[in-house]
Protein backbone atom coordinates (compact mmCIF):
# COMPACT_ATOMS: atom_id res chain seq x y z
CA UNK A 1 0.00 0.00 0.00
CA UNK A 2 0.92 3.69 -0.52
CA UNK A 3 1.04 6.03 2.43
CA UNK A 4 1.77 9.64 1.55
CA UNK A 5 4.12 11.42 4.69
CA UNK A 6 3.88 15.59 4.78
CA UNK A 7 6.86 16.91 6.75
CA UNK A 8 6.43 20.57 8.59
CA UNK A 9 9.32 22.94 9.61
CA UNK A 10 12.47 20.99 11.43
CA UNK A 11 11.98 17.76 10.07
CA UNK A 12 11.04 19.09 6.23
CA UNK A 13 14.32 20.67 6.29
CA UNK A 14 16.28 17.74 7.52
CA UNK A 15 14.35 15.24 4.69
CA UNK A 16 15.10 17.73 2.29
CA UNK A 17 11.26 18.23 1.03
CA UNK A 18 7.32 18.82 2.04
CA UNK A 19 6.50 15.05 1.05
CA UNK A 20 6.80 11.55 -0.03
CA UNK A 21 5.21 8.97 -1.04
CA UNK A 22 6.17 5.26 1.34
CA UNK A 23 4.90 1.68 0.15
CA UNK A 24 4.56 -0.24 3.13
CA UNK A 25 2.86 -3.71 3.80
CA UNK A 26 -0.68 -4.07 3.94
CA UNK A 27 -1.54 -4.20 8.06
CA UNK A 28 1.54 -1.99 8.95
CA UNK A 29 1.10 0.28 11.89
CA UNK A 30 1.57 3.91 12.10
CA UNK A 31 4.85 2.61 14.62
CA UNK A 32 6.49 0.33 12.00
CA UNK A 33 5.89 3.46 9.17
CA UNK A 34 7.82 5.60 12.08
CA UNK A 35 10.69 2.74 12.07
CA UNK A 36 10.81 3.24 8.53
CA UNK A 37 11.64 6.81 8.53
CA UNK A 38 13.58 6.84 11.63
CA UNK A 39 16.24 4.49 9.93
CA UNK A 40 16.08 6.29 6.36
CA UNK A 41 16.94 9.85 7.90
CA UNK A 42 18.47 9.14 11.82
CA UNK A 43 18.09 12.61 12.85
CA UNK A 44 14.13 12.64 12.65
CA UNK A 45 15.16 10.45 15.86
CA UNK A 46 15.98 13.94 17.03
CA UNK A 47 12.79 15.84 16.72
CA UNK A 48 10.17 15.05 18.96
CA UNK A 49 7.34 13.92 16.77
CA UNK A 50 4.34 13.88 16.72
CA UNK A 51 2.03 11.92 14.35
CA UNK A 52 -1.31 12.71 12.58
CA UNK A 53 -3.06 10.06 10.04
CA UNK A 54 -5.79 11.78 8.08
CA UNK A 55 -5.36 14.82 10.26
CA UNK A 56 -6.06 13.39 13.35
CA UNK A 57 -3.22 12.84 15.72
CA UNK A 58 -2.72 9.25 16.34
CA UNK A 59 -1.24 6.50 18.67
CA UNK A 60 1.89 4.06 17.42
CA UNK A 61 -0.74 1.19 16.88
CA UNK A 62 -3.02 2.55 14.47
CA UNK A 63 -3.14 0.63 11.64
CA UNK A 64 -2.55 2.09 8.17
CA UNK A 65 -4.93 1.66 5.00
CA UNK A 66 -3.87 2.15 1.10
CA UNK A 67 -3.69 6.16 0.30
CA UNK A 68 -3.28 7.23 3.95
CA UNK A 69 -1.30 10.86 4.48
CA UNK A 70 0.79 10.76 7.84
CA UNK A 71 2.05 14.48 9.19
CA UNK A 72 4.96 14.41 11.13
CA UNK A 73 4.39 17.51 13.01
CA UNK A 74 7.58 19.17 15.58
CA UNK A 75 7.30 20.63 18.34
CA UNK A 76 5.86 24.38 18.12
CA UNK A 77 6.69 26.94 20.08
CA UNK A 78 6.01 30.75 20.55
CA UNK A 79 4.99 32.95 22.59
Amino acid sequence: MRIRVRFFAGARELVGGGSMEQRMAAGSTLQDLVDVLFASCPALCEQRLRFAVNSTYAPPETILHNGDEVACIPPVGGG
